[in-house]
């Protein structure tokens, strides 16, 4: 028993001990009208009940003065309600215990406005001339604050007057008119300034000084309307009365009078009118006595846009109007559902204040605040909505989603707004961006495509601005029978060596798998089945054909993959390349044979790129380029040739020159030629100029331009009659060739039509193989297709010893081909290079040479409306064996053309 009561005093020391203010309020400056705060705080707040006293009374909460927390905060300190002490008290629920803080109050400082009044004599009746007068300024404050005197807008000096700042007093020992005025007082302290809000006007009468009997007003007008400005003073005689507009001399003009009894008119006011006007009135003695005032054009600014503003029952709100910027300054005020919202009351206006105290369901709706003066009315609504915590209508449920296809998780609440519902995955948000995954305006969630890694934990959250809500839900994924992966529908073993095929797959139950024979033979004994692999021992040319994997379970029943198996013998070189040291200009050959089953497509390759068509060509399995080079065995030359080395530049270059400039000078007249001709021949189109086409292109040209030879069949290539559309087909069926005997070589390019090949094509057994050319036709549009027709009876018609002829086509299957005549020079540069570098010619062949070219060309141009569509080599910048180019007009020549047999 005595250590219990040795105890319990220890107990109740640590805990008294264990509960103190760690803040406590302290005296503080405050402004009148101005929030404050006085702050108390516990170390332990648990449990602790605050209240305040204000000079010995509780304090109870109100709009001005109210605790939050253990805080007490003013939103607007007065100075007579708040002077005084205010002390905290904090109490413990548990124990009973109270305690509190010192004493502390506020230093309100404040600064009350007033007014100038007469002090002495005791009226104004008893001011006489040279007379003591004393002024009183009533403007009060704390601390004490410090005045200045006025006298019509300018500063009175210590030196001129009397002024006793501490009674705030202002004395005009002799007073006399010419101390007419109005005076006013301003005064300065820690709260601010202030200046008097009624003034004095001294008036001491001289019947000889100017006294005013009607002062001008302020005025503000609408544009264009009119504004009078009223000005009467008396004297002994009548004064002069002038008028000022920014301190300017104001005449009479077509749209300002100045009236005989001293009024100002203004009709049809304008901005340049507005101002500050004076009337300025002179007597026979004394000072002018002047009067102001000021016109202004009325206008009124638009309002902020429509706003929305959201609210949690239960709350203090208040939302500010700001009112326009205007003259005459606007009226403010606030109407709902047509009336304007009274002064007092749960929802009230406080000034330019909305004031909901406390929000209510009921209170959403649109308010509108107003702004009105003389240049209109202006508005601005407010949708304020109270918002409700969201309730339930269908949580999120566990779920079995089958695999691959779309699933559902509903997430539906209702609340006011409409809640915002997010949705989570393993804690982590779901994009909206994300494709799988769509979200309904009611909250659901579609899973596009279910997969297997969808299986999770999903949980929505519905909230407002007044609460949330929150649920999960897991998703079980119900998996479907599927290979994993799919077996390759082509395979290839090799002959005589181990193989096998692979097939797994996997469902909701293990699945068995096996293979079979897709047409229903069976598979042989040796071959062996274990764990979904067909597994060959020794692959024989039997094993090839169509295998079925089978996977299926008792749940989802069965799923098939077919099989292409091809026994084939894999590719090896019989005959390689050997290293070769060559001469320069010289030809060699390089042998490369290759074995396998089916038979290999061989192709050469020199640094890393494969040789194209144009630079070499192939026969059999051996290369033959056309020119060889060697480092390692350089070109050697005689003495004599090193002597004649000058000479035969300086020869060479002049030739070079030479041609090059005669070359210009001819095409550039050539083409000034053609463009006349071809302008000319525009208005002639039609069947009879195609013909004489063709009749230029199958007969000989004379030195006179004139041909010699004509055609006896008509290529109509711009009318497809039936007559010509049965001959056509009678031309084709005659050059019909097999598309078995045609062996690709290579892919030279890309035409218009498709693809351009280079080919092997052998009409009979006993014959040779050929190289050919063959253009495809891939191009579906039906003007290429009727092109390519066009093109095919063209050259089927046509025959040239300087131009390629047809040598077959091909229609069994898409796509079509057409044969032409292949030769190693396809273009007319590699014509000319021939020529050059093969036969010795005298300047002057060259030069005719030449111009045959020229006029070739300008033929060519000229002659657009049937020529082939070009196409180019990959890799390469000269056109192929085409008859006509429109950017690089080409013709495909022979080795010994007849003008070098001239």
């Amino acid at each position: 028993m005595p250590v219990l009561c040795f105890l319990l005093p220890i107990v109740i020391l640590v805990q008294a001990a264990s509960f103190s203010f760690t803040k406590e309020p302290k005296s503080q400056d405050a402004l009148h009208g101005r929030s404050a705060m006085l702050r108390c705080e516990v170390n332990d707040p648990q449990g602790v009940i605050y209240s305040w006293k204000h000079n010995g009374e509780k304090v109870t909460d109100s709009e001005r003065r109210f605790l939050e927390g253990g805080n007490l905060k003013f939103t607007a300190i007065d100075r007579t309600l708040d002077s005084g002490n205010f002390q905290c008290f904090a109490s413990k629920n548990s124990t009973g215990e109270e305690y509190h803080t010192g004493e502390t109050s506020f230093n309100i400082k404040w600064l009350e406005s007033g007014m100038v009044s007469l002090k002495s004599p005791e009226s104004e009746a008893e001011i006489q001339s040279s007379s003591q007068v004393v002024l009183q300024c009533n403007i009060d404050g704390h601390p004490r604050p410090t005045n200045r005197w006025h006298k019509d807008g300018a500063l009175l000096s210590e030196k001129s007057y009397k002024i006793n700042n501490k009674d705030r007093t202002l004395t005009l020992p002799n007073a006399s008119p010419d101390d007419n005025g109005v005076y006013y007082c301003c005064v300065k302290n820690a709260a601010g300034h202030a200046c008097s809000n009624d003034n004095f006007t001294l008036n001491i009468i001289d019947k000889s000084f100017p006294q005013p009997v009607v002062k001008p007003d302020d005025l503000v007008v609408m544009r264009n309307e009119e504004a009078l400005f009223h000005c009467q003073f008396t004297a002994e005689p009548l004064p002069t009365v002038e008028w000022y507009h920014e301190n300017e001399p104001v005449a009479n003009k077509s749209r300002i009078f100045i009236l005989s009894n001293g009024s100002l008119l203004i009709t049809q006011v304008k901005q340049r009118n507005t101002g500050l006007y004076k009337c300025v009135a002179q007597g026979p003695c004394g000072p002018p006595v002047s009067l102001e005032a000021s016109l202004r054009i009325a206008e009124i600014e638009e309002m902020m846009p429509k706003q929305s503003r959201v609210f949690t029952a239960d709350s203090l709100e208040r939302v500010t109007c700001r009112a326009p910027h205007g003259h005459p300054e606007p009226e403010v005020w606030w109407e709902y559902a047509g009336q304007r919202v009274p002064a007092e009351g749960r929802v009230r206006q406080d000034g330019l204040d909305l004031i909901f105290w406390p929000t209510r369901g009921e209170d959403s709706g649109t308010y509108t605040c107003f702004a009105q003066n003389k240049a209109g009315q202006r508005k601005q609504e407010l949708t304020v909505t109270v918002a409700t915590k969201p309730e339930w209508i269908q949580k999120p449920a566990d779920s079995q989603l089958e695999e691959g296809r779309a699933g559902y998780l509903h997430c539906h609440t209702r609340a006011t707004p409409e809640p915002e519902v997010t949705w989570y995955r393993n804690m982590q948000p779901i994009s909206a961006e994300d494709v799988r995954f769509k979200l309904f305006s009611n909250g659901t969630l579609c899973i596009n495509n279910v997969e297997v890694y969808d299986g999770h934990l999903y949980s929505c959250e519905s909230k407002t601005e007044a609460g949330k809500l929150n649920a999960q839900a897991r998703v079980y994924v119900l998996e479907r029978l599927k290979f994993t992966p799919t077996p390759q529908a082509y395979q290839c073993l090799e002959l005589n060596k181990e193989g096998h095929l692979q097939c797994s797959a996997k469902g909701r139950q293990t699945p068995t798998i096996r293979w079979l024979r897709t047409d229903g033979s069976d598979i042989p004994a040796w071959v062996e089945q274990k764990g979904g692999t067909l597994h060959f021992s020794t692959v024989t040319w039997a094993d090839a054909g169509n295998y079925t994997c089978l996977a299926s379970n008792s749940q989802q029943g069965e799923i098939r993959a077919v099989v292409q198996l091809t026994v084939a013998v894999y590719v090896a070189f019989k005959l390689k390349p050997e290293n070769m040291t060559v001469y320069q200009g010289h030809t060699t050959v390089l042998h490369c044979q290759a074995t396998g089953d089916p038979l290999p497509f061989i192709q050469w390759k020199k640094k890393d790129k494969f040789l194209e068509a144009d630079k070499s060509r192939f026969e059999g399995r051996t290369l033959k380029p056309c020119n060889a080079e060697s480092s390692e065995k350089p070109v050697q030359h005689s003495l004599a040739d090193d002597e004649k080395t000058p000479y035969k530049m300086i020869q060479t270059i002049g030739l070079s020159v030479g041609a090059a400039v005669a070359y210009i000078i001819i095409v550039l007249g050539l083409m000034f030629y053609c463009k006349q001709r071809r302008n000319a021949k525009r208005v002639h189109k039609g069947q009879d100029g195609d013909e004489q086409e063709l009749e230029c292109l199958n007969g000989d040209v004379q030195q006179n331009g004139h041909t010699t030879a004509e055609i006896q069949e008509e290529v109509a290539l711009t009318n497809m009659a039936a007559s010509g559309i049965n001959k056509r087909h009678s031309s084709h069926d005659k050059l019909h060739f097999p598309r078995n005997n045609l062996h690709t070589i290579t892919t030279l390019g890309k035409g218009e039509f498709g693809e351009v090949l280079l080919a092997k094509a052998k009409a009979t057994e006993d014959e040779e193989e050929t190289v050919v050319l063959v253009k495809s036709l891939q191009a579906r549009d039906e003007q290429m297709q009727l092109d390519f027709r066009r093109e095919c009876d063209m050259f089927a018609k046509l025959s040239h010893a300087n131009l390629a002829r047809l040598m077959g086509i091909c229609r069994e299957v898409e796509p079509h081909y057409m044969i032409m005549e292949y030769t190693d020079m396809v273009t007319s540069a590699h014509c000319i290079i021939y020529v050059c570098v093969s036969i010795c010619l005298s300047v002057s062949v060259r030069l005719s040479f030449y111009l045959s070219v020229c006029l070739s060309i300008c033929l060519q141009r000229s002659r657009r409306r049937w020529r082939s569509p070009t196409w180019q080599p990959a890799g390469s910048t000269n056109a192929t064996a085409v008859t006509t180019s429109s950017t690089s007009p080409e013709t495909t020549c022979t080795p010994s053309p007849p003008w070098v047999q001239q």
